[in-house]
């Protein structure tokens, strides 16, 4: 039942959402240049509403209920990951919707358009 949910959470359907396009280029250097964190070029990815995380984002923390899986690494600035592979965040500390996501460790650019769902917490964790 859990590997169902998994593949549900992680699949290319649910709402629409944009994510990084030309327009968005300006927006992406400023972050990037105001940040030592490297930075990975994804696509095909799934922006998640955590469920049932709030025991887990404390107040105060600049942390938000939310993670991206996504189906294929473009390309990563410090080669952390290899172009091709998946990788689900941790929470974000920041999220803009023109394909712009920030973790403690990373900035993500999120190209093209994805997807917006709500997954549990349970099967965010059985994810990892």
């Amino acid at each position: 039942m859990e590997l169902l949910r998994i593949a549900e959470m992680t699949s290319l359907v649910g709402v629409p959402t944009a994510g990084a396009t030309l327009s968005s280029a300006q927006a992406i250097e400023e972050k990037l240049s105001r940040t030592t964190k490297p930075h990975c070029i994804v696509q095909a990815w799934v922006v998640i509403d955590v469920q049932g995380a709030d025991h887990l984002v404390p107040i105060g923390s600049h942390l938000l209920p939310i993670v991206v899986y996504s189906h294929h690494v473009v390309s990563h600035s410090s080669g952390q990951l290899a172009q091709g592979e998946t990788v689900l965040t941790g929470f974000a500390t920041y999220y803009d919707p023109r394909g712009i996501f920030e973790t403690a460790d990373a900035v993500y650019i999120l190209l093209h358009q994805g997807f917006r769902k709500t997954a549990h917490i349970d099967t965010v964790r059985a994810a990892r």
